[in-house]
């Protein structure tokens, strides 16, 4: 996928006015009605392709709630409501399963790319919102019960053909206000994704700009064109290569995924819990080494402190969960620092007071980033809270107490502990005994007096180990 976003316009650009003109001309051209009626090719080849896309969405789908990534489950339910639909449109070719129903194949068609274009619209919107927050925390369920909802559709369209009479969205005037739902939804998404695209350069993003573009142009050839036609089958190309290329994004998105299995595993030798793979895309770790590129005594450190705090979360029994959750805001919690200035990132000495103003937001920066790249809230709290304090003083949102989640609580700590047994630009590593000294008589004031008894049991019992890498 292109990485620049203007050569992602161009691209895309070019690709639609070739669709556009050569739909114009299917359309247009003498004998441009003729029925290229080939049912066998639409039911045993179609079928079976789609279907094949349906299980992969579904595999993809269960890897997104694996990964505790939104963006990639929502993605996900996408292709399969497209695929899935569209099935129903296949299997009902005429003269096979079903005889002479072509309201059904239009009704399955329309119900295809209506659900697609809203489960992509809905991952556009931010992981805090409410309603995203209820579909996280329920995103088992919500998977299981859409993939079981198309099946049963399939199952009763193609047992009883005369329900889609019901659902007369192939019929005007609705087939066009809901071509236009449509066609707007896949739009909005498209300029969301490409402003996020724009600041972050994922492959998923791109794919997800085109990919909409092409199912918002598959659309409007869909509503304008005459079955078995060449216009007819020309969308079924475009929607296809829309799919594919939804697809793509996902696992262009993940195929270099960052795992940190082992390293958890030396820090948790003793553990009966197993072993915990913790996975970022290679597209974040690129954010991450861009991040510590600028900031150069902290190279590690966000690795450091994630390992760190799953120790402790570990020895305090957090839900497994939590636990992964804390290890993938601990990796990233300081991606904000990508848009602070270098000058005061690096500044050798003490920080002014407008510095300190300037730094102090890049927790609100690395979570405005990361809330609209699939992040769940667990992730966020730990990225936005990392820098509150147990008694208020902290920020950014001077949250006291158990305002502050456990996770950001545990993560504060094991940020303070790498800071200072890290060398920096103006002074040496500390030993981890005066380390320790700091983190207690901080207890109650900065950290939740709880995970400083922890930490310091943790360090006691020699359990603490250093995560693998080099020190800065």
């Amino acid at each position: 996928m292109p990485r620049s976003p203007r050569v992602l316009i161009g691209i895309m650009s070019a690709t639609s006015v070739v669709l556009l003109l050569a739909f114009a001309y299917l359309a247009s051209f003498p004998g441009h009605d003729i029925m290229y009626d080939l049912p066998r090719f639409h039911f045993y080849v179609i079928s079976p392709t789609l279907l094949a896309l349906a299980v992969s969405a579904i595999v993809l789908g269960w890897t997104g709630i694996r990964l505790r990534d939104m963006n990639v489950l929502m993605l996900a339910l996408a292709i399969f409501s497209l695929n899935g639909f569209f099935l129903i449109h296949a299997l009902s070719t005429p003269g096979f399963i079903v005889n002479d129903q072509y309201h059904l194949a239009g009704v399955a068609s329309q119900i295809a790319l209506t659900t697609c274009a809203a489960w992509i619209f809905l991952s556009t919107l931010s992981s805090d919102q409410p309603f995203i927050r209820l579909l996280s925390k329920h995103r088992r369920r919500i998977v299981v019960g859409w993939v079981t909802l198309i099946v049963l559709l399939n199952v009763a369209a193609l047992v009883n053909p005369d329900l889609s009479e019901f659902i007369p969205v192939d019929i005007e005037p609705l087939n066009y206000v809901m071509a236009a739902i449509t066609v707007l939804l896949f739009i909005f998404a498209a300029v969301r994704y490409y402003q996020q695209f724009r600041v972050v350069q994922f492959p998923l993003h791109a794919a997800i700009v085109f990919g909409s573009m092409l199912l918002a142009i598959t659309e409007c050839f869909m509503i304008s064109t005459m079955m078995w036609t060449l216009a007819w089958w020309l969308y079924h190309v475009v929607l296809a290569a829309s799919a594919l290329l939804l697809l793509y994004g996902i696992i262009a998105q993940y195929r270099s995924n960052v795992a940190v299995t082992q390293t958890v595993q030396q820090g948790d030798r003793q553990s009966s819990q197993g072993r915990l793979r913790i996975s970022i895309s290679g597209s974040m770790q690129e954010l991450i080494a861009a991040t510590e590129t600028k900031d150069a005594y902290t190279a590690g450190h966000n690795y450091r402190v994630a390992m760190y705090g799953v120790q402790l979360a570990q020895a305090m029994k957090l839900d497994p969960e939590l636990l992964l959750a804390l290890a993938r805001g601990g990796l990233i919690h300081d991606v904000g620092k990508i848009r602070t200035p270098g000058e005061i990132l690096n500044k050798p000495g003490k920080l002014d007071a407008n510095e300190r103003l300037v730094i102090e937001q890049h927790p609100v920066a690395g979570y405005e980033m990361c809330k609209y790249i699939g992040f769940m809230s667990e992730e966020l709290s730990v990225i936005r809270h990392h820098h509150e304090k147990w008694d208020g003083t902290g920020y950014p949102d001077k949250l006291k107490g158990t305002e502050i989640s456990l996770p950001a609580r545990i993560l504060a700590i094991a940020d303070v502990y790498d800071a200072l047994t890290s060398r920096r630009s103006y002074r040496e590593p500390w030993p981890q005994e005066r380390a320790l000294q700091v983190i207690v008589e901080g207890s109650g004031t900065h950290f939740d007096p709880d995970c400083v008894s922890a930490f310091v049991k943790l360090c006691e019992r020699g359990e603490l180990f250093v995560p693998e890498g080099s020190r800065a």
